[in-house]
């Protein structure tokens, strides 16, 4: 019997905001909060040249992710229970129970594992911080989220997924590899080019 996969990203989808810029905003609190003048400027930095576009996103989040690593003060508990009031209720969305359940994502991996284990996912798989440079293979995003997603799934012997929910445009490699989909609050633009795709999608506008 083939096991059923769900697959759900985070930011946007089941919460309601973009996380790792809740995480950013955390971090520098935190840091001012407890004297790391050090990791304040580096975050102010990283964020000065992230708006003037010096580096990607991809990079920003690489070097945010390496200044805040091994800070005894940071804690991920406490940063999810600072955004427990975007966290959506997606269950109603989906009328099976699901063998495998994943959470996909591009933010960190240091506080998204514990929102997986919060909502009683089976697995994360999200952006993992390494001691090796940086690469454009660092970030969860976009092919390499479908890749990452394919390639777990290939190790259990898996084939497809059977639904997968998110609410960017970013997921649109597993969107055309998914069974379903269920697109949260898209725009006008996200919609045509789902349409230019032929892709079965059915659309949930929620809070």
């Amino acid at each position: 019997m083939n096991k059923e996969v769900l697959v759900v990203d985070l930011d946007g989808t089941l919460y309601a905001t973009n996380t790792f810029h809740r995480y950013i905003k955390y971090l520098f609190l935190r840091s001012v909060e407890s004297m790391d003048l050090i990791l304040s400027f580096q975050i102010l930095i990283c964020v000065f040249l992230r708006i003037l576009r010096i580096i990607s996103h991809s990079k920003f989040k690489y070097y945010v992710l390496l200044f805040s690593t091994n800070k005894s003060y940071i804690n991920s508990t406490e940063f999810i229970q600072s955004i427990n009031v975007y966290a959506r209720d997606l269950s109603g969305l989906y009328d099976k129970t699901y063998d495998l359940k994943i959470l996909a994502t591009a933010a960190p991996a240091c506080y998204s594992k514990e929102i997986a284990f919060k909502y009683k996912f089976d697995v994360c798989i999200a952006t993992e911080m390494s001691d090796t440079e940086y690469s454009p293979a660092f970030e969860n995003a976009k092919e390499n989220k479908r890749e990452n997603v394919v390639n777990f799934l290939n190790s259990r012997g898996l084939k497809t997924i059977d639904l997968l929910i998110t609410d960017h445009s970013d997921d649109l490699a597993l969107i055309k590899i998914s069974k379903n989909n269920i697109i949260i609050n898209p725009d006008e633009k996200f919609k045509k080019e789902l349409q230019s795709l032929d892709i079965q999608y059915k659309v949930v506008n929620i809070l």
